[in-house]
């Protein structure tokens, strides 16, 4: 009876795992048109925009300095594939291929107040030599 009981218990455990929500809502990041060098989001900001959506994505509006704020908090549960694009003035979309112009990608809380993102934009060469983010971004 007890193995039976023991094995009921791990099957509804496997079950409620399986049902958590294992992916992040994925990310469009609308890039200046040439725009290179590193990219700043700053999540949970309240002088921040909210966030816009286009289907499952939520939509970053990156500025001409590389910056973008949100008051949005980042709710990352998993992975998530984003996408990236240089946006001409016109509004046209050119896709930009993470490894090929978008590297660096990382996130983390610098005060534990709010997250900030950031990812590099440009050659894997240009990447390189691009140095420390946060020696662009000083507060």
């Amino acid at each position: 009876m007890r193995k039976y009981l023991l094995l009921i218990m791990v099957f509804i455990s496997i079950i409620g795992c399986s049902k958590s929500d294992e992916t992040a809502r994925p990310s469009i990041y609308l890039i200046p048109d040439g725009y290179k060098g590193w990219v700043m989001v700053e999540y949970d900001k309240d002088e921040g925009k909210p966030t816009e959506t286009e289907g499952n994505y939520t939509v970053f509006s990156i500025n001409d300095q590389g910056r973008a704020k949100t008051k949005t908090l980042l709710t990352h549960e998993g992975w998530a594939t984003n996408k990236y694009y240089y946006v001409t003035q016109s509004g046209e979309r050119k896709k930009l291929k993470a490894g090929e112009m978008i590297h660096g990608a990382s996130e983390g809380n610098e005060n534990k107040n709010y997250t900030i993102e950031f990812f590099f934009v440009g050659t894997e060469d240009e990447f390189a030599k691009a140095g420390d983010y946060r020696k662009q971004f000083s507060r």
